[in-house]
């Protein structure tokens, strides 16, 4: 029950992670390898409020500096970057490699930073109140009223997005964008600002779960959102690329694998044995758990 627990909270924060990077990839075809970064620069944001500002804030409006952060910086990178690289491009394929490559550097930036104020050593976020308080559930079973929020805040938002995007006029009209972008244009449907939208969602979602993971954790380096960047990019694959629903059950099919393997082996073989489960199930279904056609599905 206790490694159960842990598959839970650590599949939560794996598919509020990598719903940002599912939504931006089956969206814009761009694979932003700058959302384990921003990922990470959202917390960091919000330690240099509370740890080095010394200002004391409750925990929601911590989750909310996260979302405005991330929202921000990936607007940023989406207009300064990704924008511009699409401009000076001379085909699809040339701007998505492009793309790739500016993601990187965008990332190396922020780690960069992060590293330098930080002296490359571990920070943490304090909210108020955030105390562990710890409940007895039977048989030697325990779980904290934090984990409790991140198991159940993490699957409500998926969830939530997943039908918003299946439901909404903006969920269609982005869904449209993805599938054929010149005809959405034909129908009236700005790609300026579907993709504007689709990465401002990617980097809320991506610091709220910065968030989580650093109150979780008790504290996170700069450079945590590269080993979490991997899981979620095997997330979205696993999951099927754009499929919302895929995302929320890749994630929780890795975490699982992840905890069963540590409870039952040495703790190395971790990564092996569940990336290696990924590997088996795109054999039988190379387009992912829920994979069939091109764009973002609910």
């Amino acid at each position: 029950m206790e490694q159960l627990i842990n598959a839970i909270v650590l599949g939560a924060i794996y598919c509020l992670f990598a719903m940002g990077l599912g939504l931006t990839w089956g969206t814009l075809n761009v694979l932003n390898l700058a959302h384990g970064a921003v990922f990470m620069f959202s917390a960091f944001t919000c330690y240099l409020i509370t740890q080095r500002a010394d200002v004391h804030l409750p925990i929601a409006v911590v989750l909310i500096v996260a979302v405005v952060a991330g929202a921000l910086m990936e607007l940023g990178l989406d207009l300064l970057v990704f924008r511009q690289i699409k401009r000076r491009s001379r085909t699809q394929g040339e701007a998505e490699m492009s793309m790739l490559i500016g993601s990187i550097g965008a990332s190396a930036i922020l780690v960069t930073v992060a590293e330098q104020l930080t002296a490359d050593t571990p920070f943490t976020v304090t909210a108020v109140p955030v105390k562990a308080s710890v409940y007895h559930l039977g048989s030697g079973v325990y779980v904290t009223n934090v984990e409790i929020v991140i198991a159940v805040v993490a699957p409500v938002l998926t969830v939530g997005f997943a039908l918003w995007i299946q439901r909404s006029r903006m969920g269609r009209a982005m869904r449209a964008l993805a599938c054929d972008a010149p005809t959405s244009g034909l129908m009236g449907i700005s790609e300026g600002r579907m993709s504007a939208l689709a990465m401002a969602i990617s980097g809320a979602t991506a610091g709220v779960a910065g968030v989580f993971l650093t109150v979780y954790l008790d504290s996170v380096t700069a450079d945590s959102g590269s080993d979490l960047l991997l899981r979620a990019f095997a997330v979205v694959v696993l999951g099927g690329v754009g499929s919302m629903w895929g995302t929320l059950i890749g994630a929780f099919v890795l975490a699982g694998g992840e905890t069963l393997v540590t409870a039952t082996t040495s703790g190395i073989w971790t990564s092996a044995v569940s990336f290696g489960l990924i590997i088996a199930v795109l054999l039988v279904r190379p387009s992912g758990l829920f994979g069939k056609v091109k764009g973002v599905r609910a």
